[in-house]
């Protein structure tokens, strides 16, 4: 927010979703879309005078991969970019640098010093699979990658011919309670608005991780989605 990339009201409402379905905040901002994930790794960067790293390009030593095992890397969410055994000092890539609980655990379990760096969560994973698993992964897979471009909604107020479909007010009674039960139809109709909106994004980020992963293990191309769904 200081950084300009986040409004009160976007963290509001990633704030809320986060409540609904768990996982980490920063996570989920990126998947509303309301920060892109480099934004949000340069903005940490700066807040936090830590450096940024980028995985892609990194290639790290093999005792920085001994220092940390693959299991507490993925329990983490973490990667190893370089160590210094004579120091016992650790550097490790993360997504959340504020999370002191979290690397203080770290500390514990790898008996190391530890040094951060950030980098997004994405290429974190990806590096793991890459260096602990010798996947082939790619930055490509996206929805627009594919040739999705995944739907957004912007909610109004219901038009004339909405509230012409709604059942009418009884004719008798103050005008204040045909107002409230109008009131309570346009509400009603709101929320359904806004609970289908949160399922199509649910539906949209399964689908980006199923893509995702199909493309990494070599199951699907983009050329084989469009086909079938052409």
């Amino acid at each position: 927010m200081d950084a300009g990339l986040l409004t009160e009201t976007q963290l509001r409402s990633a704030l809320a979703e986060q409540r609904k379905w768990g996982g980490r905040l920063g996570l989920t901002l990126v998947q509303m879309r309301f920060v892109d994930e480099s934004s949000m790794v340069h903005a940490l960067s700066r807040q936090l005078s830590i450096p940024t790293v980028d995985l892609e390009t990194v290639t790290p030593s093999a005792t920085a991969m001994q220092a940390l095992r693959a299991d507490i890397a993925e329990r983490y969410t973490v990667f190893p970019t370089a160590y210094e055994p004579s120091s016992k000092l650790l550097t490790v890539a993360t997504s959340d640098p504020t999370n002191v609980e979290s690397l203080q655990e770290l500390a514990f379990h790898t008996g190391q010093r530890l040094q951060v760096v950030v980098a997004a969560a994405s290429s974190i994973e990806r590096a793991i699979r890459r260096h602990y698993h010798g996947e082939i992964t790619s930055t490509t897979a996206s929805p627009l990658a594919f040739g999705i471009d995944e739907q957004t909604f912007e909610l109004a107020p219901p038009s004339e011919a909405d509230v012409e479909l709604m059942p009418a007010p009884r004719a008798s009674g103050p005008s204040s309670v045909r107002e409230g039960e109008l009131t309570q139809q346009v509400d009603a109709l709101t929320q359904k608005v806004a609970d289908l909106e949160r399922m199509v994004a649910q539906q949209a980020r399964s689908l980006r991780a199923m893509l995702e992963l199909l493309e990494t293990r070599g199951l699907v191309t983009r050329d084989d989605y469009l086909a079938k769904v052409r």
